[in-house]
């Protein structure tokens, strides 16, 4: 495997991670302003806490962020994925055509 195959790779699990965690760090937001007693106990204990509206409005757009660079991270996986197989089954039947070349008929 060669290096740049490899930073390709890492760069893809890294984005899978970011992506992740956008997703969780929205559920997360969206939960505490949905469930009512945990956004009293928030207000209470911290005293300043964004509206409610507002919040709700970055939650909603962090998930639909993180879908949505899922999605797209694991279709450009899936279609590296491929590509190296191709290209596998390519030089497979390229060694195997090389090697009957030379040979007495």
């Amino acid at each position: 495997m060669t290096v740049s195959s490899q930073a390709r790779v890492g760069r893809r699990i890294v984005l899978t991670v970011f992506w992740t965690m956008l997703l969780i760090v929205g559920l997360t937001i969206g939960v505490l302003v949905l469930v009512p007693g945990i956004q009293d106990a928030i207000q209470k204990a911290s005293g300043a806490v964004a509206g409610g509206a507002f919040a709700l409005s970055i939650a909603v757009a962090l998930v639909m962020l993180g879908l949505w660079g899922i999605a797209a991270n694991n279709r450009n996986m899936k279609h590296a994925v491929d590509m190296i197989a191709e290209v596998d089954r390519a030089r497979k039947e390229t060694i195997q055509l090389e090697s009957t070349r030379f040979m007495p008929k």
